[in-house]
């Protein structure tokens, strides 16, 4: 077999505090929303776990994994687009929660886009 795939020398025992995290989240929170969720070898020690048009999935993971909501960051990105952000500790991982969301339009974006 050739070639080597991903980050050079990483090895799937580097990504065992993102997959241990994702397995007790599994075991620990199985009546949460399912989330698309991530692991890189860019970034090990995080699990990235996804949720798309849905705050209120958002929130309940936030709540869940305890994570301060005066952490959570809004971005925005267009007239009517952007994403909660927040990360917090578990099981040894950093876990990440990206709510993409249709936000309203803004006003003065609105405006400008006509």
């Amino acid at each position: 077999m050739g070639g080597r795939c991903g980050v050079s020398g990483i090895r799937l025992e580097d990504l065992g505090a993102a997959l241990t995290a994702l397995r007790l989240l599994v075991l620990d929170h199985p009546e949460l929303p399912a989330p698309t969720a991530s692991v890189s070898p860019i970034y090990p020690d995080r699990l990235r776990l996804d949720f798309h048009d849905d705050a209120a999935d958002f929130e309940a993971w936030r709540e869940a994994l305890d994570a301060d909501p005066a952490t959570v960051v809004l971005r925005r990105w267009g007239v009517d687009g952007g994403a909660l952000t927040v990360c917090t500790a578990y099981a040894g991982a950093t876990v990440e929660l990206i709510g993409y969301l249709a936000l309203p339009v803004r006003e003065e974006l609105a405006g400008r886009a006509a």
